[in-house]
């Protein structure tokens, strides 16, 4: 099972492709990130709140700079290794990202990640913003 998803944001792709991969970027809900961006590299997503720990880790399969990602993701440990597959590319208003998340085994997780890519790029374009 899987998800594909198309958005487009109004910043230059390198300005999204380089906040994607930098540990600099935090998208809320994440209070931190820990990206290692080359092949066999982690990505780590960490949530510490009073009320919330969860933590991502991936490591990354795939890099084409400014183009193309391919990398792992399991959710808190959950044991549901997914692949995340997002292709970079330039429109006249910004840049076009396509995601394809697959790999899934329930169907709850898709309804969970579907509304979780909506939230992190509506995160990542506030977090261009500022």
């Amino acid at each position: 099972m899987s998800i594909e998803k198309t958005y487009e944001l109004p910043f230059p792709l390198e300005v999204v492709y380089a906040a994607w991969i930098s540990s600099d970027t935090v998208i809320s809900p994440a209070t931190a990130m820990d990206i290692l961006p080359e092949t066999g590299g982690h990505y780590r997503l960490i949530m510490e709140t009073p009320e919330f720990s969860g933590r991502n880790e991936g490591a990354f399969l795939s890099l084409k700079e400014n183009e193309h990602l391919r990398y792992t993701w399991e959710w808190n440990g959950d044991g549901e290794v997914t692949e995340i597959d997002v292709t970079f590319a330039s429109v006249p208003a910004g840049t076009k990202v396509i995601i394809l998340h697959t790999g899934f085994e329930k169907q709850e997780s898709i309804v969970n990640h579907a509304s979780g890519w909506d939230s992190y790029m509506a995160g990542l374009v506030d977090y261009l913003g500022r």
